[in-house]
C-alpha cells in the first residue's frame, strides 16, 4: 500500500551568487524533497541558510512546484480557480501559516544542495 504524503510547506533561505532569498516548496505530486532536488538542480549553486517548515497543505490546483516567498499570497489568492475566474475571496493568507525550525529538514536539503555544487 502507497504512503500518504505528510502535507507541509518548507521555506528554504537560500544564497545563489550574491544573492539572498526564500524560495517555498510543498508536498504535492511530489514531494519537498525532489521538487528542491529538480531546483537544486535548475539553479545551481545553491547554499542552503536555514529552513522552516509548516504543516499547512502545499498550493493546490495548478500544480506549483516551487514558489518565491514575495509571490506566494499572489499564488494562494488563485487556489482553487480556473483561469477566467476572480481571485479565490476567501484565500488562505500566507502570513497566517505558522513555521517553524525544524533541523531534520535543514539537514536533507544541505545534503541535496551539496550534489550540485
Amino acid at each position: 500500500m502507497k504512503e500518504k504524503k505528510t502535507d507541509m510547506i518548507v521555506k528554504i533561505k537560500l544564497k545563489s551568487k550574491n544573492e539572498v532569498f526564500t524560495m517555498l516548496f510543498g508536498n504535492s505530486y511530489k514531494n519537498w524533497e525532489a521538487q528542491f532536488r529538480e531546483y537544486c538542480s535548475t539553479f545551481k549553486p545553491i547554499e542552503v541558510i536555514s529552513i522552516e517548515t509548516s504543516k499547512a497543505d502545499w498550493k493546490g490546483w495548478g500544480g506549483l512546484k516551487w514558489c518565491n516567498e514575495a509571490e506566494i499570497q499572489n499564488e494562494l489568492n488563485r487556489e482553487g480557480c480556473q483561469p477566467d475566474d476572480p481571485d479565490n475571496p476567501k484565500s488562505r493568507i500566507y502570513s497566517d501559516i505558522v513555521f517553524n525550525q525544524n533541523k531534520v529538514s535543514e539537514n536533507i536539503a544541505k545534503k541535496i544542495a551539496r550534489v550540485f555544487i
